[in-house]
């Protein structure tokens, strides 16, 4: 009898329906692993437990990472690779703005508090998971090859925010006093997520809701405006 030409059931743009589970399980396994490491920090985080959770083979972290350290560099990739792709768009209308011939200085400023208020907007609205920004903090206070992964996705940010305090204030982006201003102002914005349970029990608050993020965005609108008023940021 003639053999029944088999054929491989093909899922989006061609792929397999093998590797459409591999994808799956790959992402799922970074995914428990973010909040695993987020809660336990890198040492104390079992790769057992992340399988566990995953729902999958304990050989899968090194067949798809290398070794839990590959797999604790591809959590922090995912974190940082996803808070780049959903600033981007803030980033660019920056940008765009940094571009623009002939701005005056309360014009720049205005750019620029524009680009600070829609990263606290970003933070306190609840688009991130908490494990993410639990994941981050562990890396500033002990920081790790993952560490500079995660520097290397928030450049477009940093570079930004650098070049807005150079143009206001008239110094190179590269200086010292430069930068030390403007990881300043992002602290004065990184509060909100750092300490928010602080924040929430000093204001009497329960949430984040519209209203209470807009009495933080005008704050930062006042702050940014006397910090950086005419002859007063050099």
């Amino acid at each position: 009898m003639p053999k029944t030409a088999t054929t491989k059931t093909k899922g989006p743009a061609g792929r397999s329906a093998c590797q459409d589970r591999s994808e799956r399980t790959r992402q799922r396994l970074i995914e428990v692993a973010v909040e695993v490491f987020s809660e336990l920090g890198y040492e104390a985080a079992s790769t057992r437990v992340i399988v566990e959770k995953a729902q999958a083979n304990l050989v899968s972290i090194p067949y798809y990472f290398g070794s839990k350290l590959g797999l604790h560099h591809a959590a922090a990739e995912y974190i940082g690779s996803n808070i780049q792709e959903r600033l981007r768009a803030t980033c660019e209308r920056a940008r765009r703005a940094l571009e623009i011939e002939g701005l005056t200085h309360q014009q720049t400023l205005d750019h620029f508090t524009n680009f600070i208020v829609e990263f606290a907007e970003f933070l306190l609205g609840g688009e991130t998971p908490n494990s993410w920004a639990q994941f981050i903090i562990r890396e500033q206070f002990d920081p790790s090859g993952a560490f500079e992964i995660l520097h290397a996705n928030f450049l477009p940010l940093l570079e930004t925010g650098f070049e807005f305090v150079a143009r206001l204030t008239g110094r190179p982006a590269d200086a010292p006093e430069t930068r030390l201003q403007f990881m300043a102002v992002l602290a004065m914005v990184k509060f909100t997520r750092v300490d928010r349970a602080s924040v929430l029990r000093n204001m009497g608050w329960k949430t984040f809701g519209k209203g209470e993020i807009k009495i933080v965005t005008e704050m930062l609108r006042r702050n940014m405006q006397a910090l950086f008023a005419a002859g007063s940021s050099r």
